[in-house]
């Protein structure tokens, strides 16, 4: 199975996002697309113009979490066909009831409002993906976000294989104590880091994005990226067989 996650920055470079899904190898035996920051241009959703790009056999689900500088802001998933048995849904992580924050993030907070951000879920008996963008600003607030998927994972019936991909906003030191809890947290759910050799996923030269597997997974995998300027964000890949 090959995934890829990518921030597409609002879709600002569609048309080099679309070039390099058509002509890049990497995306030709590709069975997800997690995607963060889509958006609509000319009338049509850009997981509807990627679907276009990728040719023949794939399906596509797009939910906008807010207005951003006027364009719609939306995460979105793309899959092979036949993968899901229902529509995806969406899950909401800018409400988290019973957050506790430091005073200084709370000052951060309210002087920087958080953005409204939320996961894609899509599932069949066999599996569970999670496309997901967490905020900016916080670091607390970013941790709850990624918990508040790995507790929908847990309040579900399991499935062989689930997946959680997309863009986590890990700027700082990679050496940061946020980091090594989020690492943690998904250590704790059973899920295993598939892009963890990864260096640098961003053009400022961080780790921003990252993808997640159910340690169902084989040891026969790798993760890569594209060095690709279509977005600040790299397409970022892993498989496994």
């Amino acid at each position: 199975m090959r995934i890829c996650t990518w921030n597409i920055l609002l879709g600002m470079r569609l048309s080099k996002v679309l070039e390099t899904v058509r002509t890049r190898r990497d995306f030709h035996d590709l069975d997800l697309f997690a995607i963060q920051e889509a958006s609509v241009h000319d009338g049509r959703t850009d997981a509807e113009a990627i679907v276009e790009a990728l040719g023949d056999g794939y399906e596509c689900f797009q939910a906008t979490a807010q207005l951003f500088r006027g364009h719609q802001q939306a995460n979105a998933l793309v899959w092979r066909k036949g993968l899901f048995d229902a529509a995806p849904e969406t899950l909401s992580l800018s409400e988290l009831p019973g957050l506790r924050l430091r005073r200084l993030e709370r000052t951060l907070l309210r002087a920087i409002p958080p953005q409204k951000r939320i996961a894609i879920r899509a599932e069949s008996g066999q599996l569970r993906v999670y496309v997901m963008h967490l905020d900016l600003i916080g670091f607390t607030h970013k941790l709850e976000q990624f918990r508040a998927i790995l507790n929908d994972v847990a309040s579900r019936p399991p499935v062989p294989l689930t997946l959680v991909a997309g863009d986590l906003n890990t700027f700082g030191p990679p050496r940061m104590q946020l980091w090594r809890k989020i690492r943690a947290a998904a250590h704790d759910a059973g899920l295993v880091e598939l892009t963890s050799g990864l260096r640098r996923t961003h053009w400022t030269a961080q780790k921003l994005d990252a993808i997640y597997a159910s340690a169902v997974v084989s040891d026969r995998r790798h993760a890569w990226t594209l060095p690709v300027r279509a977005s600040d964000h790299l397409p970022v890949f892993a498989e496994w067989r």
